[in-house]
């Protein structure tokens, strides 16, 4: 392999990787076929042997422009499986794309009115007791922590009988100090509840107009008579947070 190729310095490929990434702003059916055609001129003969970090960078582009419009649908799952072929890429390879559009996917369900639910046989339902006529939705690991005060930091109120806002969750984080550390475990949305349970505990709050839970980008708080618990998603996807608050705004009726 020349020098020029192993610094990722072939001209003719990062052209086509400039043209492959402007044609991918939007995803819409017939990409792969402009991805052909960019090839064939930059006369590149196989992009897929390109360095995977830059097939990844391409294929990265076409994921970020489903993100930014918030949904995803069918056609373009079927779209983006089509460019990650195209780019050679195995899913280990965009592994942690590939699950950020699952979430995004989930979310779009969500929001027609198609609510997820947890399989049965899904680990995190180990153990776990749900009563009857009782569907889990959503399972997320979580961080606990107790903290004493907000000072300011509320978070995004999930109101009884109301529409959840979307991405005003994202403007709001969980405090980084003053925590108390209390363990871990799953987070489970339920259409009658929400239900914690770690590995020497468990507690649910009912749904009701008197339940106090405040959205953030990274977690959910449940406001204490005294004190406040923050469940604290282990998941870095933005899209959890807009799963919580739009499950919540769903059953919370």
């Amino acid at each position: 392999m020349g020098i020029k190729n192993w610094f990722g310095g072939d001209k003719k490929k990062e052209a086509f990787r400039e043209e492959a990434k402007e044609a991918l702003t939007k995803v819409t059916p017939g990409k792969v076929e402009e991805l052909i055609r960019a090839a064939k001129r930059h006369e590149v003969e196989n992009p897929g042997d390109d360095k995977t970090q830059l097939r990844r960078d391409v294929f990265n582009k076409a994921a970020g422009a489903v993100r930014a419009q918030g949904h995803l649908s069918s056609r373009e799952i079927e779209e983006l499986g089509k460019i990650q072929k195209f780019l050679a890429l195995r899913d280990d390879q965009v592994e942690r794309t590939k699950w950020d559009l699952a979430k995004l996917r989930t979310l779009t369900e969500i929001r027609k009115g198609k609510l997820p639910a947890v399989p049965a046989n899904s680990a995190a339902l180990r153990g776990v007791q749900l009563v009857p006529g009782e569907t889990a939705h959503y399972a997320v690991q979580v961080e606990v922590l107790d903290r004493a005060s907000m000072g300011g930091q509320a978070g995004v109120p999930v109101k009884w009988s109301t529409s959840y806002a979307i991405n005003s969750a994202k403007a709001h984080s969980i405090p980084e100090e003053g925590n108390k550390e209390m363990g871990e475990g799953y987070l489970f949305i339920t259409n009658k509840r929400l239900f914690f349970k770690g590995e020497s505990r468990a507690a649910a709050v009912e749904y009701s107009p008197k339940a106090n839970f405040f959205l953030y980008r990274d977690g959910i708080r449940l406001e204490r008579n005294v004190g406040n618990t923050l469940l604290k998603y282990k998941s870095k996807s933005d899209e959890t947070a807009e799963i919580v608050g739009e499950l919540l705004s769903a059953l919370m009726r």
